[in-house]
């Protein structure tokens, strides 16, 4: 005898809308190489328990979502996909699954925020597009810039804490080398105040992207998109949101150093295309030597020509050491999972939510990723 559940219909129909899908894209996920689902079958206020186990390895939402009779949000305040019709790119399933679960989380941290009877609203400045990003760039640094850190994990580290300091949640989401499903996209901004980054081979590609991100942060306007410094854009067309928020991420890393990038004129042959200097400014401030020509040509200091033939070479030179990477990858996946980097902001929230009694111990480490034994490690 098949065991049956009953679910509450409402809440099947609330993700078919969230993820823009018909009754019949779901049938026809929910059918690959397995037993055929009818519709009637589907839409039932009771399902059977396998047929609700096949629905929930689509949506991941976890059984208690489907059989909560409790009111759901209003559409437009429960997640980005209502409050905006298109993306920087068309989004996969598995894309939306990770929106969906960072809208779920940053939920849940709000009502942990409230029932703790605290508040952490964004301190960030706003602008709009009328604004220089080369000059919003030069005050957000005071602010956001980690200075003069090498390493650029820890750069970036220290950059998530600087979001932190004004209370901008940024969270880290990873792939393993043998994930079969992979998100399309890199980064996203949800209003008002939580950045998303796919961690990434390169810190600096990650870094690029988290200050892109904390560009429509100041500027209000939320996104969901793929943020490859190798596609990049080279000319000045386009979508202006985008346009600001690159120039703004270039300068803003590029920081103090922005004076000796702008003494470079002429970029040639003769000059070696300023190799060693552009080197150094990659190393010294954690931008890619790639967006570095990049923003030479769209300052008109390099041909066309020329910059060609140096990004072919450097996307060479990328995926030599994509190569070589994927094979450490695979040599390393024993070790285990990756732990994404912990914002202080989110420790702090789940902090509060524990000492004021609204969460419990398994709660708190739940969310941590953590043992029980490593509790204190985190309760400073």
């Amino acid at each position: 005898m098949m065991t049956k559940v009953e679910i509450n219909l409402e809440r099947l129909h609330y993700l078919l809308a969230l993820y823009r899908m018909s009754v019949e894209d779901l049938l026809s996920l929910l059918n690959v190489g397995k037993k055929k689902i009818e519709k009637d079958m589907l839409l039932a206020n009771e399902v059977e328990l396998s047929l609700l186990k096949r629905i929930d390895g689509i949506f991941k939402k976890g059984f208690n979502f489907y059989t909560d009779f409790s009111p759901l949000p209003q559409a437009a305040e429960s997640s980005v996909f209502f409050r905006k019709r298109e993306f920087g790119v068309t989004l996969n399933l598995e894309s939306k699954r990770v929106v969906d679960r960072f809208e779920t989380l940053k939920t849940r941290l709000d009502t942990y925020s409230k029932l703790a009877n605290t508040r952490f609203d964004s301190h960030a400045p706003t602008y709009t597009l009328a604004d220089d990003p080369k000059h919003v760039a030069e005050i957000i640094s005071k602010l956001f810039h980690p200075g003069k850190v090498k390493d650029s994990r820890q750069f970036l580290k220290d950059f998530i804490n600087k979001c932190a300091n004004q209370n901008i949640y940024v969270f880290e989401f990873i792939e393993t080398w043998n994930k079969k499903e992979r998100a399309n996209i890199d980064g996203l901004f949800l209003h008002p105040n939580m950045i998303v980054l796919k961690r990434q081979k390169s810190y600096k590609r990650e870094i690029f992207t988290l200050a892109h991100e904390l560009g429509h942060c100041i500027l209000g306007k939320e996104e969901i998109e793929p943020l490859d410094v190798l596609e990049l854009p080279v000319d000045r067309q386009g979508d202006d949101i985008e346009r600001w928020c690159n120039d703004f991420a270039f300068y803003f890393i590029m920081n103090d150093e922005a004076s000796m990038f702008h003494e470079i004129n002429a970029v040639n042959s003769s000059n070696d295309y300023y190799h060693d200097l552009i080197v150094n400014l990659s190393t010294q401030t954690h931008l890619s030597r790639l967006a570095i020509y990049t923003r030479l040509y769209l300052d008109k200091k390099i041909s066309y020509s020329n910059y060609v033939t140096i990004k072919n070479e450097l996307v060479y030179q990328y995926e030599i050491r994509k190569a070589r990477e994927k094979e450490n990858d695979i040599n390393k996946s024993k070790k285990g999972t990756p732990k994404p980097i912990l914002s202080n902001l989110y420790v702090e929230t789940l902090q509060y939510a524990f000492f004021k009694g609204v969460i419990s111990e398994s709660t708190f480490c739940q969310n941590l990723s953590i043992k029980s034994s490593k509790i204190q490690n985190y309760l400073w």
